[in-house]
């Protein structure tokens, strides 16, 4: 693809960005109104971190992430471990 039609193409999708939506009567779209209640949801001051207001499959994967990241201090610990003090043939 040469220059000429990759700048073709951003000249065509910019003006497809420009152009606005004719004002409606007041009325706010679907889309909208989900988006502010989810924003509702998240900026509640309930006392939680935002990473677990999602709800119980955030809980979930945190409670993993914690796991996980305890099983590989372990096994952190247990290289330094053999590797301070090697076996002795």
């Amino acid at each position: 693809m040469s220059y000429k039609n990759v700048a073709r193409l951003v000249l065509q999708n910019s003006r497809q960005f420009s152009r606005t939506a004719p004002a409606s009567s007041g009325e706010v779209a679907e889309g909208y109104k989900q988006l502010k209640h989810i924003q509702e949801k998240f900026q509640k001051p309930d006392g939680k971190p935002v990473f677990l207001k999602g709800g119980p499959m955030d809980n979930a994967l945190f409670g993993l992430t914690i796991a996980l990241s305890l099983v590989g201090l372990a096994g952190i610990g247990k290289l330094f471990y053999e590797l301070s003090y090697p076996k002795k043939d």
